[in-house]
């Protein structure tokens, strides 16, 4: 019996390895030119270099998997339930991670002018909701959210890989909103301070280790 296996080329992607290499690596430079100023600004000193870096992590990873992710024939009634999943996955990470959580005492909105990927980061709360958009996890949380739109696209089965990063990513990102808050507070300046330093090397390594799974799946069932 014959049989064909379907292969991924450059025309199934939204655009090509090299076109993306240098997309990702115009954004790397860029953004160690924004630290450099930034610290030329501000006198700031960094005390512990992979607490800088890892925003970018996020960020470069989040902007390759978006780039090199499978494009997927669907019906429109399908696109639109796995919109719906996608935004689902978007908002109970956002509310996780504490981008979006319950209000308290009203402040005005503001922006925190924090290391580059950590700010500028918008801040605002009133007694329904509090709103902490921190620049490296809308972008993180927003590239899981298109692969899970793209796995629920390519079949039933690899939707469960979506279902299975919303249960791995989920806890372990509390850190940074947790920690972000209490320096924006004034309990302490180093963003680590407050919660044990390895939290955020498990969330980085767990976003990671989601990001990979996803982009496996839709990569390997598109």
């Amino acid at each position: 019996m014959a049989t064909s296996t379907r292969r991924l080329d450059r025309s199934t992607l939204p655009v090509g390895r090299s076109t993306a290499v240098r997309a990702v690596g115009t954004l790397l430079a860029l953004e160690l030119l924004a630290v450099f100023v930034y610290l030329r600004m501000t006198g700031t000193s960094i005390l512990a270099p992979r607490y800088t870096l890892y925003p970018f992590v996020w960020i470069n990873v989040g902007a390759w998997v978006v780039l090199r992710r499978p494009t997927v024939a669907a019906s429109q009634r399908r696109r639109v339930a796995a919109g719906a999943v996608a935004v689902g996955y978007f908002a109970v990470l956002s509310v996780a991670g504490g981008l979006v959580g319950l209000g308290g005492m009203d402040m005005p909105a503001r922006i925190a002018w924090l290391s580059p990927g950590w700010g500028p980061a918008f801040m605002y709360t009133n007694t329904v909701v509090d709103i902490s958009l921190i620049p490296f996890e809308v972008v993180g949380y927003a590239a899981l959210a298109v692969l899970v739109y793209t796995v629920v696209l390519a079949g039933a089965r690899s939707a469960l890989a979506g279902v299975l990063g919303v249960a791995t990513c989920v806890g372990c990102l509390w850190p940074f909103g947790a920690a972000l808050a209490a320096a924006l507070g004034g309990i302490g300046s180093p963003l680590a301070s407050t919660v044990p330093s390895v939290a955020y090397d498990l969330s980085t390594v767990v976003f990671l280790a989601t990001a990979g799974v996803l982009y496996w799946s839709a990569r390997r069932t598109a």
